[in-house]
């Protein structure tokens, strides 16, 4: 991970700001949990995410395995098994939006970032998949709604 230094004063209140800058380099983002760690000999504070006993992507709390420091479920380890086995195969737009939307079902709390990465694709990669899908079901329901 790239070392990012920045200086921040505390407000009256004694609040700081986290720069996006750095909750990004953390990979943290809004919603997620902090944990505070202090060194009162060193004067240190440290600050990283907090996973508690959950998967690092989905947050599932079943079937979790250590891999890298990191809990991962049993379901993401093996997405991630099968995006590694395909990473340079480029999968058919409708093939790639069914993936997107079974990985959406067993992982609905995943952010498009996690998604990317489940899948080995990019996120922007990611955002039109779902445009595609939200696309075809709006075609599905105009069609439905149409007298014949």
């Amino acid at each position: 991970m790239p070392h990012v230094k920045m200086t921040k004063n505390l407000d009256p209140t004694g609040r700081l700001v986290i720069p996006k800058e750095i909750l990004y380099t953390c990979d943290i983002f809004h919603g997620h949990s902090i944990e505070f760690f202090a060194d009162e000999k060193t004067g240190t504070l440290l600050l990283q995410r907090y996973y508690g006993q959950s998967c690092h992507f989905c947050l599932s709390t079943e079937e979790l395995s250590d891999f890298k420091g990191s809990l991962i479920c049993k379901n993401c380890n093996y997405m991630l098994k099968i995006v590694s086995m395909r990473k340079q195969v480029f999968q058919p737009k409708e093939i790639m939006a069914q993936l997107l939307l079974d990985l959406y079902e067993s992982h609905p709390h995943a952010t498009q970032q996690q998604y990317a990465g489940m899948l080995g694709i990019s996120e922007a990669r990611i955002s039109q998949l779902i445009q595609q899908v939200f696309d075809q079901a709006s075609a599905q329901l105009e069609e439905r709604a149409l007298p014949k």
